[in-house]
């Protein structure tokens, strides 16, 4: 197949392919093609043994002379596609009518209607109307939060054709456009999944573009009838897309590669081959670093997504690939997270500690594209405040100069924060401004999940981005079954309060409660039922900077009461194996130094010994070295948690840390 761009101008409805605009808007394509060069590129067509004249914009029928155009390839080629938004002109829509039927089908881009449930322009209702099963509706996706039932509703109200055509809008090499993320890739696909289930109930057939990843969709879908499995990973090869100016691009997202003039005598396999050796060079990359070890895309079963996506991958490893300059202009927003793999694909990896959460620290990009290096497989993701100061994080407001970078180009999945203890305006009246907030960051970083300390809070993000998943924060004080049972089918994860984390019978009871997963904090330094939490969180999450800790004075009088904290030492964490899911490291302040970061990183993932003082669990730490044994530790894991009247974390200290004569023990000076 081969594309004429006859125009690269649009209406307000977006255009079908985000990378068109850009393209067309930075390399200043000509607004019309004109009539000479439209009879050449059809001449073009038929040489070549193309059938099918597709004519794109743009929109192609605010060219002046479309009628003509349209009636001039309809008497030269069998099969006309007409790529549309549907704000389709009057004088436009009896050209398109004049044509049999059989000869001319509509691809109408619903992106700018369907999804977002508004009300259908009266223009475009007016398409519909008139050409009915003429018109096949396609979307572009560009989020995963998008809601693509009402495209059935469509259908059936104005009787379309019942296929529907589903897109991705990729990245645009030389330029800057809209696209969807590949971190973003596995969300998408279980919504599409979801979408292609009911459609197949209603009888309708949906149909995949190029760019689509097997790994992307979850078990199961691809064997459907209607899913193309044997193209869905194949489909990135030199379409062709001719420009208003007669030249040749291999397709608008990999126009960088270079065009070549449409000359008299040339052929589209020719050129085709002419894209394809330069793409060759590239043949080894997919958008996903684990590309290089899957099955299917070493047996080119999956060519590893679209080529500009994978070429932009390589922007931070240009110096070890060689990659033309001039194609690594634009922004790399890659993602190297691990996806959910369908059967046929190898699994990676995770190794005894399970996936990790870690905290946002405002360091540049190569540190975090070092610790993706480094604990490849092992984190799930990375946590941060939401940006602008919206609403408090849980702690004092962070640095951000780095934040923005990481959060394009990020090689973890993006969770944000909304956990302040206490919400600064009744729910009803936050809730639509972090909704907001929270659907942006969706849009233009993919963010995957979202920590919240409210409830209600948690129900109304269900309610409007129900992609996202949501965290029940430890800040919701969730220790109880009933609890539990309270988030359930609202959360999706829940984190528990710190007060129950030396406690396993009640965390084991937690986990049964909960349908859904279920992370502990390892490195949290809280006191059990500490009297001063609530209090002490408010203080840090309302813009004071770092208030004294509230409970060092309890700390300076009982010392001891440090080893009953909720951290657990990596050396141990084998004795909650079979009570959570995933695990979280804490210390988006406590660990700001890079150095001290990945060396607790490592220490937990890796399971080697650190002492309490050294996991950066705030001030309720210990503050000087006490080794910890796996006997007392143990023991305090089924206790009666009567530390009133219990001796045995008391004596434990005191054999360690005999009291000083004449000497008041030192104070916590750092905060978390």
């Amino acid at each position: 197949m081969a594309n004429l761009s006859i125009t690269s101008s649009c209406q307000k409805s977006c255009a079908y392919c985000f990378a068109r605009e850009a393209f067309s808007r930075e390399n200043n394509v000509p607004a019309h093609m004109p009539a000479a060069t439209f009879r050449r590129a059809l001449a073009f067509l038929k040489r070549s043994g193309i059938n099918q004249v597709r004519l794109l914009g743009g929109e192609p029928t605010l060219h002046p002379d479309f009628p003509l155009l349209l009636k001039e390839a309809a008497g030269r080629n069998p099969d006309i596609l007409l790529f549309s938004n549907g704000l389709i002109s009057k004088e436009s829509l009896c050209a398109i009518e004049a044509i049999p039927e059989r000869k001319i089908k509509l691809l109408i881009n619903a992106t700018g209607f369907a999804p977002s449930g508004k009300p259908i322009p009266a223009l475009i209702k007016d398409t519909l109307t008139r050409l009915r099963e003429r018109v096949m509706l396609g979307v572009n996706i560009s989020t995963p939060a998008v809601h693509l039932d009402t495209l059935i509703d469509i259908v059936d109200s104005f009787h379309l054709s019942r296929n529907i055509r589903l897109g991705l809008a990729h990245p645009c090499l030389g330029g800057h456009n809209r696209f969807l993320r590949p971190r973003q890739y596995p969300q998408a696909g279980e919504m599409i999944a979801r979408f292609a289930a009911h459609a197949r109930k209603q009888g309708i057939h949906i149909e995949l573009d190029c760019g689509f990843v097997p790994c992307m969709f979850p078990e199961g879908f691809l064997e459907a009838p209607d899913a193309g499995a044997q193209e869905t990973g194949r489909r990135c090869n030199p379409v062709l897309d001719i420009l208003p100016d007669g030249t040749i691009v291999s397709c608008y997202p990999l126009a960088a590669l270079g065009s070549f003039p449409l000359k008299k005598g040339i052929v589209a396999s020719g050129l085709r081959e002419k894209f394809l050796s330069r793409l060759r060079q590239y043949g080894q990359i997919g958008i996903f670093r684990e590309c290089s070890s899957c099955r299917l895309f070493a047996e080119r079963l999956c060519y590893g997504g679209c080529r500009a996506a994978a070429v932009n991958r390589l922007r931070s490893a240009a110096a070890e690939i060689a990659v033309p300059a001039k194609l690594l202009r634009t922004e790399d927003r890659h993602s190297c997270t691990a996806l959910r793999r369908n059967a046929p694909i190898k699994e990676m990896e995770t190794g005894p500690s399970g996936q990790w959460m870690i905290p946002y620290i405002d360091q540049p990009l190569p540190f975090w594209q070092s610790l993706a290096e480094e604990f490849s497989g092992r984190i799930d993701g990375v946590y941060f405040p939401v940006p602008g100061g919206l609403i408090a994080s849980g702690r004092p407001r962070q640095p951000e100069k780095h934040l923005n970078r990481f959060l394009g180009r990020s090689p973890f999945d993006l969770h944000a924060l909304v956990n302040s203890v206490v919400l600064p305006r009744p729910v009803d009246e936050a809730a639509p401004e972090i909704i907001e907030r929270l659907k942006r960051l969706q849009d233009e970083f993919g963010i995957r999940g979202v920590t919240v300390a409210s409830l209600p809070l948690a129900r109304k993000i269900r309610e409007a981005l129900p992609a996202l998943s949501i965290t029940a924060s430890t800040l919701m004080d969730i220790c109880r079954p009933q609890q539990a049972a309270a988030a359930s089918g609202i959360c999706d994860t829940l984190v528990p309060a710190s007060r129950i984390m030396r406690d396993a019978s009640a965390l084991a009871d937690l986990k049964k409660s909960f349908a859904g997963k279920i992370r502990l904090i390892v490195n949290e330094a809280c006191l059990p039922d500490c009297v001063f939490r609530v209090q002490h969180f408010f203080e840090m999450a309302i813009g004071t900077g770092y208030p004294q800790s509230l409970c060092r004075e309890l700390l300076e009088d009982r010392p001891w009461l440090r080893l009953t904290g909720a951290w657990v030492l990596p050396q141990h964490l084998h004795l909650f194996d079979g009570l959570y899911d995933g695990l979280k490291l804490a210390g988006r302040v406590t660990l700001r130094d890079p150095s001290n970061y990945r060396r607790v990183l490592a220490a937990y993932v890796n399971r080697t010994d650190l002492m309490p003082h050294e996991t950066g669990g705030g001030p309720a730490s210990m503050t000087t070295p006490v080794v910890i044994t796996e006997e007392f530790y143990k023991h305090t894991l089924a206790c009666k948690r009567d530390c009133h009247q219990c001796a045995v974390c008391r004596d434990y200290f005191n054999e360690r840390h005999p009291p000083s004569p004449g000497k008041h023990r030192k104070r916590i000076g750092r905060h978390d």
